[in-house]
């Protein structure tokens, strides 16, 4: 605790001293939250990415009849054909199930794709005039 106050001037520093040191906490709370914040997103993505394998997005009966179609029809009953009943079951559905966040943003399915296919995961550069 501070010294005891004796006059009115002596109140308005001590409030003056307060309120400098309230500003520097809440600066410092700030400062903190955002470096926890930074500290958990990867935490964060991975959540996301597995709470995504295992809810389906509501989305148009179009975009969902295709990723049905794709699923069950080349994954499960071509690619995984040779495997068992349980990975036959369990793919498609969490293929399904991903694929379905994905159908609403095409621009991000399609930044994905141009990742998996550049060298070591950066976008592939352009030549030519398109790149100036």
């Amino acid at each position: 605790m501070t010294k005891q106050i004796t006059s009115y001037k002596e109140l308005l520093e001590e409030k003056a001293r307060l309120k400098v040191l309230l500003a520097e906490q809440e600066l410092q709370l700030k400062e903190d939250w955002h470096a926890v914040k930074e500290e958990l997103r990867p935490a964060v993505l991975i959540g996301t990415t597995i709470r995504n394998f295992f809810t389906r997005k509501a989305g148009t009966a179009v975009a969902q009849v295709g990723i049905n179609l794709l699923a069950d029809g080349l994954v499960k009953k071509v690619l995984l054909s040779g495997t068992g009943w349980l990975t036959r079951t369990l793919v498609p559905f969490f293929i399904k199930n991903y694929a379905s966040h994905l159908v609403d943003e095409p621009e991000k399915l399609l930044t994905r794709i141009k990742h998996f296919f550049g060298k070591n995961g950066k976008m592939p550069q352009e030549k030519g005039m398109d790149a100036v």
